[in-house]
C-alpha cells in the first residue's frame, strides 16, 4: 500500500511540477496544432518499437515494446502511437472525456476500497495513453516537427532531415516479404542499421528515420538497445490524423534542450515529490542508472 501511495503521489507530482531547469528558449505556444486535412495518406505502415534497457536484472530480462503507425502522404507523413491518439481523441470530445473521467473515478474508488492498481485498471480498459512521442515529416521543407512530453507538459521542436546521412551497403535481407537492402548511419549519438525495400519507393520510415530510396522495414542501433520492425503495410486514402495538443501546456524548444531537461527531471524526482507534498513524503526516486534515450548527443 505504501509503495502504491508513493507511486500515485509521484505521478501527481510530476504531472503538475515545473522543472527548475526549464530551458530559457522554451516558450508557450500561442495556438493548437490541428490536422492537415489537405494532405491525404495513401500508404499506412505499422511498426513495433522496442527498447532493451541496460538497467535490468539478468535473471529477469524484459523488452519494452510500443506500437506506432506511420501515415505516408505526398510530401509529408505522420508517425504516432495509436493508443495515445485514441485517448487524446476521447479527451477532446465532451462525451469521450466524460466516459474516461468516470472510468478514472471508478478506478480510484476501487483503489481506495481494495488497494487495486488504478493505472492497471485504466490500462486494461484501453483508456491509458502509451508513448507521447509523435512527429510530422515535411519533405518539401526538409524538416521534422516533433512533439513529446516531460511530466505533464508537451514540447515541440524541429529536426533537420540533413542530420541523417546514410551509407549504402551490399548486404540484403528478407523482411516482411520484401527483399531489403542495408544502410548504416551515425545519428544523434547512436549508430544505426536500417533495411529498406526498393519495391516500396517512399523515402520514409519509423520515428525520424528517412531519406533512403525505399520504405524502411527494420532499423536498430548497433548495440541492439533500440529498434523498429514493420508489422503491417496497406494502401489507404485518409487524411493525416489530427494532433491534439493543449496550447497552454505546449512549449516550443530545441531538441537537445528538451532532452537535457527530460534527463534532469528523471534524475531529480525526489525533489519534485518533496516539494509537492511540502516534505511530507520523502522517497529516493531519483534515476541513477545508465540507460539513455534514443538520442544521446545532448550530453555533448
Amino acid at each position: 500500500m505504501r509503495r502504491l501511495f508513493v507511486y500515485i503521489v509521484f505521478a501527481a507530482a510530476v504531472a503538475t511540477a515545473k522543472a527548475d531547469v526549464w530551458m530559457k528558449d522554451a516558450q508557450p505556444s500561442s495556438s493548437s496544432v490541428y490536422a492537415d486535412e489537405k494532405t491525404m495518406a495513401t500508404l499506412k505502415a505499422e511498426y513495433t518499437a522496442w527498447h532493451k534497457p541496460k538497467d535490468q536484472k539478468k535473471d529477469k530480462p524484459y523488452i519494452r515494446e510500443d506500437k506506432f503507425i506511420l501515415q505516408i502522404g505526398n510530401g509529408s507523413s505522420y508517425y504516432y502511437d495509436p493508443q495515445t491518439f485514441y485517448v487524446d481523441s476521447l479527451e477532446n470530445d465532451p462525451t469521450g472525456k466524460a466516459i474516461r473521467d468516470q472510468a478514472m473515478s471508478d478506478a480510484l474508488r476501487e483503489f481506495s476500497e481494495t488497494g487495486a492498481d488504478a493505472f492497471a485498471i485504466m490500462k486494461e480498459k484501453g483508456l491509458l495513453p502509451e508513448s507521447q512521442y509523435k512527429c510530422r515529416k515535411d519533405f518539401s521543407e526538409n524538416s521534422i516537427t516533433v512533439w513529446d512530453s516531460n511530466s505533464a507538459d508537451r514540447y515541440q521542436y524541429n529536426v533537420a532531415m540533413d542530420d541523417l546521412v546514410w551509407e549504402l551497403n551490399d548486404s540484403t535481407a528478407a523482411i516482411f516479404g520484401y527483399e531489403c537492402n542495408l544502410a548504416t548511419a551515425d545519428y544523434h549519438g547512436r549508430k544505426w542499421k536500417a533495411w529498406f525495400a526498393l519495391d516500396v519507393p517512399v523515402q520514409d520510415g519509423p520515428w525520424q528515420l528517412c531519406g533512403l530510396p525505399g520504405l524502411i522495414m527494420k532499423a536498430e542501433t548497433d548495440d541492439g538497445e533500440y529498434g523498429f520492425i514493420i508489422t503491417g503495410l496497406q494502401q489507404c486514402h485518409e487524411p493525416l490524423k489530427p494532433i491534439f495538443i493543449n496550447p497552454e501546456r505546449l512549449f516550443k524548444t530545441k531538441r537537445k534542450s528538451f532532452l537535457k531537461t527530460k534527463d534532469y527531471t528523471r534524475r531529480n524526482r525526489s525533489a519534485y515529490i518533496s516539494a509537492m507534498t511540502k516534505g511530507a513524503v520523502k522517497v529516493n526516486a531519483d534515476y541513477t542508472g545508465t540507460d539513455d534515450f534514443l538520442e544521446t548527443d545532448y550530453h555533448e
